[in-house]
């Protein structure tokens, strides 16, 4: 037997309901023969079986765990992911189908929805969380809501979700291990981490939903007298805006992935920060942004400002081209469709760096008392039968 520290030396009172059964009467393997110190010296190699001790003799982790995690280097995550909840293999789709009551294939793409992989249906990764996920999906369709309008809102809920996490992770990262930090005492930090950060996230996150939730009731609130209200057919006249990002493929061909995924963050910050009760942040999609207003001239103050805040950000935001239409659109599931989504996405094809193009229709919409407007000539674009009059938008 290897000469390893006592793992009494290193309590985890807060990892101990995750403890295996047969923990009580464990042995500590032999670290070094099963794999897990290849190439560690020195303090590496100390942190690491420290690690590895806590987690095999505290907590309970299979040895096949700990190999699959040093593998995949995620080591140091492990703690954190049992404070999480880490899965315990309690149920395959089939047996989660069975007791909510739907199908398989419901529950497959529920988890697809959610932005995750569409698992096997005898795939033993699910737990009572799983469970309950799948029951309040059935709920929501006996409540006669089409499982289509589900499965969308899922993949807004998805995507704005793993955009949190991963900013929450950003800040863990960045703000709370601490510079030179080894194997376990990042372990130890990112477990903290997560049992205090966590709740705080949450709580942020609930009160963010509440109050765009009730705002949003109280703009409906003075619609619901039109008729038509509830009519998913009902169509409105809005403004549509798009800016993307100059050279984003070409910048993701020749950079590192954090480099895009900084300018991708970037952008949407810069986004949030030119909307307004009149404007709209629609979503984020990598290189683009999309915005919506009735009001035709505050959409254009936003539309500028984003160039006006693009260029603040210096040379960490490339330059950023946007491309504004009107007309006729149905909101469905938090997304915009119709004419001036597709035409608006395609002016900003046209547009140049660091300039606003705009169609006849969002011209008039705004007026001339606060902006100014170039003759920048006609464009055919592709599925349009006639050509369509653009201009340049500037502030007087």
């Amino acid at each position: 037997m290897a000469d390893y520290p006592d793992p009494d030396d290193y309590p985890s009172p807060d990892l101990r309901p995750f403890m295996a059964a047969d923990v009580a009467t464990r042995e500590l393997p032999d670290f070094e023969a099963e794999g897990l110190l290849e190439g560690l010296e020195g303090d590496d190699r100390a942190a690491r079986i420290k690690l590895l001790t806590e987690l095999y003799m505290q907590d309970g982790v299979e040895l096949s765990t700990l190999k699959e995690e040093a593998d995949a280097n995620r080591l140091a995550l492990l703690p954190s992911e049992l404070v999480l909840g880490r899965a315990r293999d309690k149920y395959t789709p089939a047996e989660i189908a069975e007791l909510a009551g739907m199908s398989v294939n419901d529950f497959q793409n529920l988890i697809a929805a959610v932005g995750l992989p569409r698992p096997k249906p005898d795939q033993r990764t699910f737990d009572d969380a799983d469970l309950t996920a799948a029951r309040r999906l059935k709920r929501f369709q006996e409540a006669g809501i089409p499982k289509e309008n589900l499965l969308a809102v899922t993949r807004q809920v998805g995507s704005s979700a793993a955009r949190i996490a991963q900013s929450h992770r950003d800040l863990v990262a960045s703000d709370i291990i601490e510079p030179g930090a080894d194997e376990y005492e990042a372990a130890v930090q990112l477990r903290q981490a997560s049992l205090q950060l966590l709740p705080l996230a949450e709580q942020a996150v609930d009160y963010a939903l509440r109050s765009h939730f009730l705002d949003q009731l109280r703009n409906q609130a003075m619609a619901m007298a039109s008729p038509g209200f509830f009519d998913p057919k009902e169509s409105t006249e809005v403004s549509i805006c798009f800016a993307d990002l100059v050279g984003f493929t070409r910048l993701g061909e020749r950079s590192e992935l954090e480099k895009v995924g900084t300018v991708a963050k970037l952008l949407e910050s810069v986004a949030i920060e030119v909307t307004n009760p009149e404007v709209r942040l629609v979503k984020t999609i990598g290189d683009a942004a999309m915005l919506v207003s009735e009001d035709g001239a505050a959409l254009f103050d936003a539309a500028i400002r984003f160039i006006e805040v693009g260029n603040e950000a210096g040379e960490d935001l490339p330059a950023l081209r946007v491309g504004v239409a009107r007309g006729e659109a149905i909101k469905q599931v938090g997304d915009w469709f119709g004419p001036p989504v597709n035409l608006a996405s395609r002016i900003t094809e046209a547009a140049r760096p660091d300039s606003v193009l705009a169609d006849k229709k969002a011209v008039d919409a705004a007026g001339e008392e606060e902006f100014s407007y170039s003759w920048v000539g006609q464009h055919k674009f592709k599925g349009l039968d006639r050509p369509v009059k653009l201009f340049r938008v500037r502030r007087r």
